[in-house]
């Protein structure tokens, strides 16, 4: 007899994996699947079922037995938490595809104006958009911006929305530790970025 847990564990363990070490833009694919799953009002719905097997590596009639041991309400429970859970995924891998740039990491004056509009949404003095629309600013000038950039520009807000499902103060801790911590420690290695003092 499976408990919620379990049913989270299974599906988030395999998925998990797809989103950090596979998905090109983990960020899109995570806002894809938390608008697919929400798609459903029939908890039994057999490609629901067979999404979430999927996901989880696990055979369909596998999956379906788990799954039917489930009250309803435990099921709205397993679901809300693997939509929040690859919520927090994407937009961690976005954040994270942020300060791992080549751009970024290679351009001083790029960090700081990210690290500077981190930390006024962090003050308060911005929201979380206009902090995404600077961020926007500085990875794509509008005067440098290329027809291929617009993609990259849809998955980025893809990757902005699923703040809608994390708390605000998981969104700030992410938001310092990869915008803010992460960048500031570029500037101290010596092969990258600036000389070390």
């Amino acid at each position: 007899m499976a408990d919620v847990e379990d049913v989270i564990e299974a599906v988030m363990g395999s998925y998990g994996i797809y989103l950090r070490q596979v998905a090109e833009t983990p960020w899109a694919d995570a806002k894809d699947s938390i608008e697919y799953l929400e798609g459903f009002d029939d908890l039994n719905d057999s490609d629901l079922i067979e999404v979430l097997a999927s996901w989880a590596n696990s055979p369909y009639e596998d999956f379906k037995g788990i799954w039917g041991s489930l009250s309803n309400e435990e099921k709205e429970k397993a679901l809300g938490e693997i939509e929040y859970e690859i919520a927090v995924l994407g937009f961690e891998s976005l954040l994270k595809g942020i300060a791992a740039d080549l751009y970024v990491m290679e351009n001083k004056d790029v960090r700081e104006r990210i690290i500077d509009a981190a930390k006024r949404y962090l003050n308060g003095e911005i929201d979380l958009y206009d902090l995404a629309e600077e961020l926007e600013n500085v990875l794509w000038p509008a005067e440098s911006r290329e027809i291929e950039d617009d993609q990259a520009v849809e998955y980025f807000w893809d990757g902005i929305g699923l703040t809608d499902y994390i708390e605000k103060d998981k969104v700030k801790e992410l938001v310092k530790r990869y915008l803010i911590e992460e960048l500031e420690a570029i500037g101290k290695t010596p092969d990258l970025g600036e000389p070390a003092p």
